[in-house]
């Protein structure tokens, strides 16, 4: 129903419906299936939300169960797109760990520098997409140019 206000060129309509839950998420590929919100609405308003961090839709976990470890190496790659090396790391740590290997010191120092180069990969494309939704285009533009270098 429409309400004058003073203005008498200023209409104000009320929005408000009956309450739902809307469930939205899992993001992909923004967040790539790692967010679900639960929104509770009233009409176009949304009164509260319930995030659900940590949320994954890939069955990844399931599907690992029946792979040796050698073969679930690809799957770790996959939980992080910019530096899936160091997705490898952790996995390749844990099955030396239960295997009770001791690796040379050299590859422990290249691991290090892998690790360290897929963090500031990393870094830079989370920094450029922050520009991004603050509404400027050259850091990301200058993100993915120090990240190719």
């Amino acid at each position: 129903m429409a309400t004058q206000l003073d203005d008498p060129r200023i209409i104000e309509f009320d929005v408000r419906t009956d309450e739902m839950l809307v469930n939205m998420g899992p993001q992909h590929p923004s967040t790539h299936g790692v967010l679900r919100l639960v929104l509770r609405t009233d009409g176009e308003i949304v009164s509260e939300t319930t995030p659900h961090i940590g949320y994954l839709h890939r069955c990844a976990e399931k599907i690992g169960e029946n792979l040796t470890p050698r073969q679930w190496i690809p799957y770790t790659d996959r939980m992080d797109y910019l530096a899936g090396m160091n997705m490898n790391l952790g996995w390749a740590l844990t099955v030396e760990k239960l295997l009770k290997l001791e690796l040379p010191e050299k590859a422990k120092h290249l691991r290090v520098i892998i690790a360290e180069m897929g963090r500031i990969a990393s870094h830079l494309v989370g920094m450029g997409a922050y520009g991004l939704d603050l509404g400027s285009f050259s850091p990301f533009l200058y993100a993915f140019r120090e990240r190719i270098l």
